[in-house]
């Protein structure tokens, strides 16, 4: 699965990522590879960040080939 980051600029295969994560300022979601660290993403609340680390994990189970995150505004809580 591919995931694109939120400002557009970063492509993220899944097959090369080891972990994507939270960060410690808890808005911020990161994908590390293992050489690098991506920041692919930034919400207002830590509920919004574990509902779009949700929103990944669902459509890498069901089997999407690409997950766009989406803007703050566009996560409901």
């Amino acid at each position: 699965m591919l995931i694109r980051s939120q400002d557009k600029r970063i492509l993220i295969n899944m097959n090369n990522v080891l972990s994507i994560e939270m960060g410690d300022d808890r808005l911020r979601i990161f994908a590390d590879n293992g050489d690098a660290i991506y920041d692919i993403g930034e919400y207002s609340t830590e509920a919004k960040v574990m509902k779009v680390l949700n929103m990944i994990q669902e459509a890498y189970v069901n089997g999407h080939i690409d997950y766009q995150m989406p803007a703050d505004s566009e996560v409901e809580i």
